[in-house]
């Protein structure tokens, strides 16, 4: 399975590549190749599903993120500033 992720070794968004078997699941950037273990349990399929979930909310933020495609795809994201929320009345 392929999803959109930040990569902590290059500091890029971009495809990470999940493949599993019974008991591990092994993360791979598609840009720079770095890989991480984690057990392949509920709490894996937990995050997997945050990522997804979150991504939604921070594709609208940043929409550079929609060109992330396909794998070695990458976009190397700058901070912004949280809009100002107004109150009643402003």
């Amino acid at each position: 399975m392929q999803l959109k992720d930040l990569c902590t070794n290059c500091d890029c968004w971009t495809i990470t590549q999940v493949e599993h078997d019974e008991t591990t699941a092994v993360f791979t950037c598609t840009h720079c190749q770095n890989k991480f273990e984690l057990p392949w349990n509920g709490d894996t399929r937990f995050l997997i599903r945050s990522i997804r979930n979150s991504l939604k909310k921070r594709t609208k933020k940043y929409p550079e993120l929609q060109e992330v495609k396909v794998p070695g795809d990458f976009v190397k994201l700058q901070e912004r500033a949280e809009p100002e929320k107004k109150g009643c009345g402003q």
